[in-house]
């Protein structure tokens, strides 16, 4: 440990005294974006126009481990998909697990529960787990549950729930269209609709030890999207056509001086790069190594109105660049596993006066695939909304299923978005 950071310290001094020798080379100069993308299909199914069909918008997709877990959702005609979990083992090197199961809603007990049939609920990875919060049924309204969670266990194969056990009256309201994340085995709950159509802007957090929610400051405005990276909860909201706003609320349960939003404005222009307002589209955090880390904002429905001969949704890729990674040792920690080269390029960056690029957007460059005349099928999913997505767990790239066109209809097709 005492190697580990004498290493760490050295690297430091590099850092803050080589700087004014004139260490600086391609590698420093080089901008961190824009990202590039390519996009691989990696399934995609007919329209059986049945409840069980995977042709569906307004669902949730969960990765966990090596597989991609698809829950809810609306299929053609708009009616709800079966309360079954689908599981698609996601492409790797050797796949020994069945590429695609249809497993039906069984409680852990014999007196147990099961979800009903949902859409518009939201969803995240609780360690080996799928956990679902909210929704709505077939005529809208929202499921009142009591702030109730439901857990898939995708080892058991079975379903449970996390309900509060204290401070009854201390719950979320029921929404629909919500946002639910984990964090450091915990969950936090944000954002969406009440019953009556109202934006909501309270944000939650729910103990999984002792089963109890409290509530946190409320969000400054209604957020469209929300991940939490490290300690820290982002949101994006988008209320006019030409100004949106990134959100950050470090995540603090305990501390004597409670925390509170901190609010980003950026312009959406043609004359500014940055993405235009949006709904239903996807936000994940995502990395390309060496302690970078970025908000990747894509697709999505268009906000306000949408001029003759535009599409209804977005079919472009933002990238909003976060802090470098700092300097991190644990026991286990190697001296290239704790240091983080991005830290040490934006120090050198900034003591020559050069633009870090945080907290700032680029578009991502799409790149055609690798031998276009051998491809067949689509090349890109095109325009798209309310879709199923997560981050994979190596945090370079997206899993994507199914969503809204660009005619307002269901796809039945599923996406990998790999960054560089």
């Amino acid at each position: 440990m005492a190697e580990v950071a004498a290493g760490l310290w050295a690297a430091e001094e590099v850092v803050s005294t080589g700087i004014y020798a004139g260490v600086a080379g391609h590698a420093i100069a080089k901008p961190t974006m824009p990202l590039k993308a390519t996009f691989t299909q990696i399934g995609s199914t007919s329209d059986d126009a049945s409840r069980s069909s995977l042709t569906r918008s307004h669902h949730t997709l969960t990765v966990i481990g090596e597989k991609a877990y698809i829950f809810g959702g609306q299929t053609t005609g708009g009616g709800l998909a079966t309360n079954n979990i689908h599981s698609i083992a996601l492409p790797t090197e050797v796949t020994t697990a069945p590429e695609y199961q249809v497993i039906p809603a069984l409680a852990a007990k014999s007196d147990g529960l099961v979800p009903t049939s949902r859409t518009r609920h939201s969803a995240c990875s609780l360690k080996r787990q799928v956990a679902i919060y909210g929704g709505c049924d077939e005529a809208g309204d929202v499921l009142d549950e009591g702030a109730k969670i439901w857990l898939y266990d995708t080892d058991k194969l079975t379903w449970d729930t996390l309900e509060p056990a204290t401070h009854p009256e201390r719950v979320p309201p029921p929404r629909r269209d919500g946002i639910l994340l984990a964090h450091d085995g915990n969950l936090i709950a944000l954002g969406g609709e009440d019953s009556s159509g109202a934006a909501l802007t309270d944000t939650w957090h729910f103990d999984c030890l002792t089963k109890t929610w409290n509530q946190l400051p409320h969000a400054p405005a209604a957020i469209a999207s929300a991940v939490i990276v490290g300690d820290a909860l982002y949101g994006i909201s988008g209320s006019e056509t030409l100004s949106s706003e990134v959100h950050r609320l470090d995540i603090k349960l305990y501390a004597k001086q409670p925390s509170a939003w901190q609010t980003v404005p950026f312009p959406t222009n043609p004359l500014v790069p940055g993405p235009r307002p949006r709904s239903n589209g996807g936000l994940v955090p995502v990395t390309t190594g060496y302690g970078r880390n970025y908000l990747l904002y894509f697709f999505g429905d268009r906000h306000g109105a949408v001029e003759k001969g535009n599409l209804l949704q977005w079919s472009d890729l933002w990238t909003f660049q976060l802090p470098s990674s700092d300097l991190e040792v644990k026991p286990t920690t190697s001296i290239s596993e704790a240091i983080k080269p991005a830290k040490i390029k934006d120090n050198i960056r900034a003591k020559f006066g050069a633009d870090t690029g945080g907290s700032s957007w680029a578009e991502v460059e799409v790149e055609p695939p690798g031998d276009l005349q051998a491809h067949e099928g689509k090349v890109h999913p095109g325009p798209r909304s309310s879709f199923g997505y997560d981050i994979t767990t190596d945090g370079r790239s997206v899993v994507l299923w199914g969503g809204s066109n660009a005619a307002g209809e269901p796809e039945g097709d599923g996406w990998i978005i790999g960054l560089s």
